[in-house]
């Protein structure tokens, strides 16, 4: 009698990322472009790095070194994936490094990044999409800083005691879809990036009469203008230096006392509710410069925007800074040890002054200085005669201005955005919530630095594997958004949401759902492989109705788990809690 052997193998939702893979063309254009050296020995670059994306996404994590032990254990998966065998020693670091270096090749990987734009563009329907976001992010290393390297000390928001990177990401709305990257050393100002960036992405999609959003870094005078001479527009906030308080407040009373209504702009939610939540108004101006000998003019819209939110937030802010000032301003009458003494108005006068200009608060208060002076006798002493001292010393006593409180806080939320896009293209309303829109790249950061990526902290050195490292990231990311996606889409055409995705809550009904979830959602199938003598059986485990609903929005064949073998059924069932 033949006692038959089994093998375990979990699977997740690893089959169907790699249709995805597939599906996006990632494996071929990896192939096509970079053709392994004539002693490469092992899997072809494409299908090595595409069960590499699979471990990232299905293990939420990029490292090397467990890749080799994970591949072993779900061989019989992987080989059935690619239908053919490999050995394990593929997925060594050293081999896996060595593939970070050849991702660092510049010319390389702008030719894959190219024509991998282009190729999802095509095949997802979405070459009339025409916005782009642009921003910065920086991580923190564990590496040695060298003079001529990436790793740098900089300005971070994260832990400006490490050393940095700095990542440029470009990607497409609505979507997030990562366009381009590129990394930089982490002591580089912003500023400067956003035009190479911007060249970046047209050469990459060879798409023009795009609109950029940023932050207020490329509202500079340079990167406006390229957008003006590339023929592309841009859209982002305005800063301080480029257009001060004082002049928003000035544009703001000019409006008010022309006697035009402020325009409101609402948003649409999930739910189907709309609601007001900004006000504002605009204006057109000229802006001329020379270039290379011409003078060059286009004309720009200034949008003057009030957020609501941002105005009760910047509200409580301002009532605080206003208290906290009066406490200030009356602590300067107190005495005790080691308390200032103002003997002269100028004195107070300066420390009041300080006090106010930190928090932008002088016309809201009014200070009146009230000198005392008073005499003391003293007694002749050794050869100082009999006489009356006289002392100096200054009290303050603040007050609201109420008007000007008021008219302060009415100025509170507003902020001013610059475009060039016409009117007709891109309406005031269009203008607040695009920008609003921005949170779109900021996910995608914390994707790539977060749980799911986990590019953060970083503990490569060598800046060739760092920069392979951060591309082949955001080619992880792809599938992630894709994914979701298709998965939107299909819920928004049938119009219901979808349910059974929380374990501890499973009746709950979600409109967009992330891969992420998607994927944890997933993990309870496997493969089952049975030897019976030199007969092989396989048998996939775990697969429930949900699973099938779940793959029918990704547009993803149920092929992809049948080919791995006969498919046992489970009962899923939503309990009430």
């Amino acid at each position: 009698m033949i006692t038959p052997t089994h093998q375990i193998e979990h699977i997740g939702g690893i089959p169907y990322i790699f249709e995805t893979l597939k599906e996006l063309q990632i494996i071929r254009i990896l192939n096509d472009v970079y053709s392994p050296h004539r002693n490469w020995v092992g899997l072809p670059i494409g299908e090595t790095i595409a069960f590499w994306i699979c471990y990232c996404l299905t293990e939420n994590d990029h490292r090397m070194c467990p890749l080799e032990k994970w591949v072993t254990t779900k061989k019989n998966l992987l080989e059935k994936l690619i239908g053919s065998t490999f050995s394990p020693k593929c997925f060594t670091d050293d081999h896996l490094a060595r593939i970070l270096s050849l991702l660092h090749n510049n010319e390389l990987w702008n030719r894959f990044e190219s024509e991998l734009n282009r190729s999802t563009l095509r095949i997802y329907g979405l070459t009339n999409e025409n916005i782009v976001r642009l921003d910065m992010t920086t991580v923190n290393s564990n590496g040695i800083v060298n003079e001529n390297g990436i790793i740098q000390f900089g300005n971070s928001k994260d832990d400006s005691s490490l050393p940095q990177i700095k990542i440029v990401l470009s990607v497409l709305d609505t979507l997030g879809l990562p366009l381009t990257v590129s990394v930089v050393p982490g002591n580089c100002a912003d500023d400067p990036l956003y035009i190479p960036a911007m060249e970046q992405v047209k050469k990459s999609t060879g798409q023009s009469g795009l609109l950029f959003v940023g932050d207020c870094k490329m509202g500079a005078i340079a990167t406006r203008l390229h957008s003006v001479l590339n023929d592309d527009h841009y859209l982002c906030p305005l800063s301080e230096v480029s257009h001060s308080t004082q002049e928003i407040h000035s544009a703001i009373k000019a409006h008010q006392e022309s006697n035009l209504s402020f325009t409101q702009v609402s948003r649409t939610y999930y739910d189907g509710s709309d609601a007001i939540i900004a006000e504002g108004f605009e204006k057109k101006m000229s802006y001329s410069m020379e270039h290379e000998g011409k003078n060059i003019t286009w004309e720009e819209r200034l949008i003057y925007a009030k957020s609501f939110a941002h105005a009760k937030k910047f509200r409580l802010l301002f009532d605080e800074q206003v208290k906290a000032a009066f406490i200030e301003i009356n602590s300067m009458n107190k005495r005790g040890k080691g308390r200032a003494i103002y003997r002269t108005i100028e004195e107070a006068k300066e420390k009041v002054t300080a006090i106010l200009g930190d928090k932008r608060l002088t016309d809201v208060f009014d200070v009146e200085y009230i000198e005392h002076i008073s005499e003391t006798p003293k007694r002749k002493y050794g050869d100082k005669p009999a006489r009356m001292e006289r002392s100096t010393r200054i009290e303050v006593k603040p007050t609201i201005n109420l008007p000007a409180l008021l008219k302060a806080q009415e100025l509170l939320g507003w902020r001013v955005y610059v475009t060039n896009k016409p009117e007709n293209e891109l309406s005031m309303q269009d203008v607040v919530l695009t920008y609003r829109d921005q949170y779109i790249i900021e996910h995608q950061f914390h994707r790539l630095k977060g749980k799911a990526l986990s590019l953060a902290p970083m503990f490569i050195q060598r800046d060739d594997r760092i920069d392979g490292l951060v591309k082949f990231l955001t080619i992880v990311m792809r599938p992630l958004v894709i994914i979701e996606k298709k998965v939107r889409d299909s819920l928004k055409r049938r119009g219901q949401g979808l349910s059974g995705l929380f374990e501890y809550n499973p009746t709950k009904t979600v409109n967009n759902p992330r891969t992420e979830r998607i994927i944890e959602f997933f993990k309870g199938i496997y493969l089952l492989v049975s030897f019976y003598g030199e007969q092989v059986f396989y048998t996939v485990t775990g697969i429930n109705q949900k699973h099938r609903e779940i793959l029918s929005l990704m547009n993803v064949d149920m092929n992809a788990y049948t080919q791995l073998g006969s498919i046992q059924e489970s009962v899923f069932k939503i309990s009430e809690r």
